[in-house]
């Protein structure tokens, strides 16, 4: 029963502070710090289209897995806009919240725990970057899995049978989910279970029904996933995206150095997680107690945000249950007076991080927003010569996914955006977004100011269409 009312609270308590970080930090979605933001802007434009019947990967696309438009779609049914998307955005920070509590109090007393919980806070308020991103989607289902793997090798007697292999089916489909979120970010996941079977290995624990009933839950959400686009009939046009895409996209990465913020955020996660590894060996030993699982957790997750060429903060996002595992095993092999020594300071420099970023973001997010008021004025100039009843029917070239947001349409091609960008990786979004200008002819095409980027679509504007009206940043064609 106490241990009943102890969760209760853990719950609660993790609730109110996802909340409150979430309305300080969540600019893309949060009541205040307002901002449309651009991956997020791109997502919530995907989820309003499948709301309103448009086919993934078909009807509007993006080179993300299907997981995060489900999550995404989900917002918009519970409420369109922003507040759906919040409302799972608490739910998902309040369960990694509550999860990493759980696991804190395993290994370290109260003041430890609080520490734990203000160093995550503190490394996610530099990574959040306006929130509705990937990677945050994938935090519950990573932290999930490392409360699983730490449970399993609790030795505890309510974890025995049937309850152990439910749970290694639930890790199994969470790795399956975020897999389809995007694949990198299923990273951390295997490398918990990669450090999960080494450590139960030297235990000389039986692995072979708990590994199977992962797998079974892999497959299982996996076959659900794959079955329902291919009932559809959309199953290449989804691998397509989620994958083959995505190959050529990453097809020049290599593990190089990053900007100094981002090197100093995994060097100090590479520390904190190198001291708890070596310390829980050399002071449990090789058997006990998990330190195979903080390493092959923090590999994989290292690999995951280096291995991209690009070094967006909203990446270290992966590496948080990493730095909160390597500070519960640093915090636990000390002794009493070290451990609250560490303790005490890892909330102050938390708090004091906070305290910088928090004012920061605030501040960053507030010139977006100008940045944004300025770009919605200059399109409501330009937009004027397009009757009311026509706006629908613009067709935007190479233009964020903001657009939509700011004139509350929806996308009437699948590569709705940055068709130029998207070309620059595969060559055929743009031939074939031409080809569809080219066939549909709608009567209007908006590029920006500079021109469209591309000798084929100016070729089309100049034969068959007249500009209409220009400004700073755009210029409006008319069908002849």
């Amino acid at each position: 029963m106490r241990r009943s009312i102890t969760h209760l609270l853990d719950w609660g308590l993790s609730a109110a502070i996802a909340l409150l970080f979430l309305v300080l930090m969540s600019s893309a979605t949060s009541f205040v710090n307002t901002v449309y933001g651009g991956d997020a802007a791109i997502f919530r434009v995907v989820g309003s289209a499948l709301r309103n019947g448009q086919e993934l990967y078909v009807d509007v696309w993006d080179h993300k897995g299907p997981m995060l438009f489900f999550i995404e779609w989900l917002g918009q049914v519970i409420r369109e806009g922003r507040a759906g998307i919040f409302a799972i955005q608490a739910t998902a920070l309040t369960a990694s919240l509550a999860l990493v509590m759980s696991l804190a109090r395993r290994f370290v007393p109260g003041v430890a725990t609080a520490a734990i919980l203000a160093l995550m806070l503190a490394v996610l308020s530099f990574t959040f970057e306006g929130g509705n991103l990937s990677e945050e989607f994938s935090l519950p289902f990573i932290v999930f899995v490392l409360y699983g793997a730490l449970r399993a090798l609790a030795d505890e007697e309510d974890l025995r049978g049937r309850r152990e292999l439910a749970l290694f089916a639930g890790m199994g489909a969470a790795f399956a989910f975020t897999f389809f979120i995007r694949a990198n970010n299923a990273m951390p996941i295997a490398g918990i279970f990669a450090g999960l079977l080494i450590q139960m290995l030297l235990r000389r624990v039986p692995v072979v029904k708990r590994f199977l009933a992962a797998v079974i839950g892999f497959l299982v959400v996996t076959g659900l996933i794959v079955g329902w686009f291919a009932l559809r009939g959309t199953l290449d046009d989804m691998m397509n995206a989620t994958f083959w895409f995505n190959m050529r996209y990453i097809g020049d990465a290599s593990i190089r150095p990053k900007a100094a913020a981002y090197i100093g955020t995994i060097v100090f996660a590479t520390a904190l997680t190198a001291a708890g590894v070596i310390g829980q060996v050399m002071r449990f030993g090789p058997r006990r107690p998990a330190w195979a699982v903080g390493a092959g957790l923090g590999a994989a997750s290292l690999y995951a945000v280096l291995s991209p060429t690009t070094s967006y903060a909203h990446y270290l996002t992966l590496i948080v249950p990493m730095i909160a595992l390597g500070g519960l095993m640093l915090l636990q092999v000390l002794t009493s007076r070290l451990r609250n020594l560490l303790a005490v300071g890892l909330l102050v420099a938390s708090s004091a991080a906070m305290g910088y970023q928090v004012p920061n973001a605030i501040r960053y997010a507030a010139a977006v927003h100008a940045a944004e008021a300025a770009y919605e004025n200059q399109l409501e100039d330009v937009l004027a010569s397009v009757p009311e009843d026509q706006r629908g029917e613009v067709f935007p070239w190479s233009l964020p996914a903001t657009y939509y947001l700011m004139t509350d349409t929806l996308p009437t091609y699948k590569y709705f955006i940055t068709q130029p960008w998207w070309g620059s990786v595969d060559p055929r979004v743009t031939a074939d977004t031409v080809a569809h200008i080219a066939d549909t002819r709608p009567s209007w095409v908006l590029v920006p100011a500079s021109g469209p980027s591309d000798e084929d679509l100016q070729r089309l504007l100049d034969a068959d269409y007249v500009s209409a009206r220009a400004n700073d940043r755009f210029e409006l064609f008319h069908l002849k």
